[in-house]
């Protein structure tokens, strides 16, 4: 099981932190400063290209949850970090759904306003699943992830409203984040359970 959970968890973190750099870098006037799930707008070239990504990012990080979630039994899965992580990756499959208008504006279509309450809610569970995940007390690389996760959220929220902050950048870091939180709980989680 340990090891269809890293190869699962390795894939979703690969896509999750690799298929917006390589999309982003397809479209012309495109940057690492504009969100992410501009990719997937409206009127954006390759959206259907973007739109499959998202998709797929969605579904490999539900699926590595559960991988985790069976690879614990009988013990049970912090509900916090599952269902986190679970909301997470239904943003992604979310914003195929409802995707935003061209450049996300903070109004515009009905798409946009779903776009900007009920993805953006979902988006938050990686926020609330990092925050929750235990990992060992000596590991100060981990408190540290941890306020950077809160501060790259909460950076990418008022950059939503000011765009001139850069809010790709911030998505990109926050994610980044989780990545490296969710690979250092891993490692605590069946270090431990190999100790019993």
């Amino acid at each position: 099981m340990l090891t269809k959970t890293v190869f699962l968890s390795a894939l979703a973190s690969a896509l999750l932190i690799l298929m917006p750099w390589v999309l982003g870098a397809q479209v012309s006037g495109y940057d690492a400063t504009r969100f992410i799930s501009e990719l997937g707008a409206l009127d954006m070239p390759n959206r259907s290209m973007a739109n499959g990504a998202f998709f797929l990012i969605g579904a490999f990080w539900m699926g590595t949850t559960e991988a985790v979630r069976k690879g614990l039994e009988p013990a049970p899965m912090d509900p916090w970090i599952r269902f986190g992580v679970i909301a997470f990756a239904a943003s992604y499959i979310g914003s195929v759904i409802f995707p935003c208008d061209y450049q996300c504006p903070v109004g515009g279509s009905f798409n946009q306003t779903v776009h900007n309450t009920l993805i953006w809610v979902l988006y938050a569970g990686a926020f609330v699943a990092a925050v929750r995940m235990p990992l060992p007390g000596r590991v100060g690389l981990g408190r540290t992830l941890k306020v950077l996760t809160v501060v790259c959220f909460m950076s990418m929220q008022l950059a939503a409203w000011e765009r001139d902050w850069w809010p790709g950048i911030w998505q990109r870091a926050y994610e980044a984040c989780f990545v490296v939180l969710w690979w250092l709980w891993l490692n605590n989680l069946y270090s431990r359970k190999e100790a019993e």
